[in-house]
Formats: C-alpha cells, sequence, structure tokens
C-alpha cells in the first residue's frame, strides 16, 4: 500500500486539525454563550408567519424569533405604548367631550369649533404623558380602572 502525497485541501502536517475555527478558540473570556434553549409548538400557518418574517429581515427563524423574544421582555412598559399615537388619541378624547359639552348648550360657532380644537391640541401632550405617568406608577398588570 503506497502512500499518496497530499492533496493541495489536505495538510502535510501529521496533527488532526480542531473542527473548531481558531476565532472561536480565542473568545474573550468574559463573552457569555447561549446555553439555555426554549421550545414551543406553532400551527402550519403560524410558523409560515413567524417564517416569512424572519426571511423578510433577512435573519435565521431561530435569530427572528430571538431577538423578538427579548425585544418584548426588554421593553419598558410606557414604550409599548406609541407616544404619538398616545397623544392624538388623547387630543380626540378633550375634542369630542368640549365638543359634546358646548353643543348641549346650543348651536356651536365656527369660533366656538376653531377655539376647542385649539385647546385640544393644546393639553394632548400633557394629557398623554400623564396617562404614561399613571401606568408607571401603577406598575405592569395592573388594570388600568384600579386606584
Amino acid at each position: 500500500m503506497s502512500k499518496m502525497s497530499p492533496t493541495p485541501m489536505e495538510s502535510s502536517d501529521s496533527r488532526p486539525q480542531s473542527p473548531i475555527p481558531p476565532a472561536a478558540l480565542s473568545a474573550p473570556a468574559n463573552e457569555t454563550y447561549r446555553t439555555k434553549s426554549i421550545a414551543t409548538r406553532l400551527t402550519a400557518a403560524e410558523f409560515a408567519e413567524v417564517e416569512s418574517a424572519a426571511a423578510s429581515a433577512g435573519q435565521k427563524v431561530a435569530e427572528w424569533l430571538r431577538d423578538a423574544a427579548l425585544a418584548q421582555v426588554r421593553a419598558v412598559e410606557g414604550e409599548k405604548t406609541d407616544s404619538i399615537l398616545l397623544t392624538e388619541v388623547m387630543g380626540m378624547r378633550a375634542l369630542m367631550l368640549n365638543l359634546f359639552a358646548k353643543a348641549s348648550e346650543g348651536p356651536l360657532s365656527a369660533e366656538d369649533m376653531r377655539k376647542i380644537s385649539a385647546y385640544a391640541d393644546s393639553i394632548k401632550g400633557q394629557k398623554a404623558k400623564e396617562v404614561l405617568a399613571r401606568r408607571q406608577r401603577k406598575g405592569p398588570g395592573t388594570p388600568e380602572g384600579s386606584p
């Protein structure tokens, strides 16, 4: 049996090659490794949705799910509420309440409408901040109507 010469892909060095790339072997000591896993079951339709979302983000399904889960748990309660949307809702609330109150007194003039609209615009930001502050004081999981 004759020994063949090494091919360009083989090494003439007789030491066994490590399957772990050199960069992984020299990882910093303070780097943490992912050692835990979470399993869940999805319907075929749910899996297709997740797979599509991951592909759209240019990620593997596992990477996308990890990012989504961590984003959810790391989000501050106040950040889960879109502040722009909440501000506009509070403006609409102030506008509607004041329109109904003024309309109960009689017909509305164009000047009444302008004043009510300007007032709603002026307070909507502050009212949204107050709602978010109340939510933070109550803590997560506390119903909105509880004292």
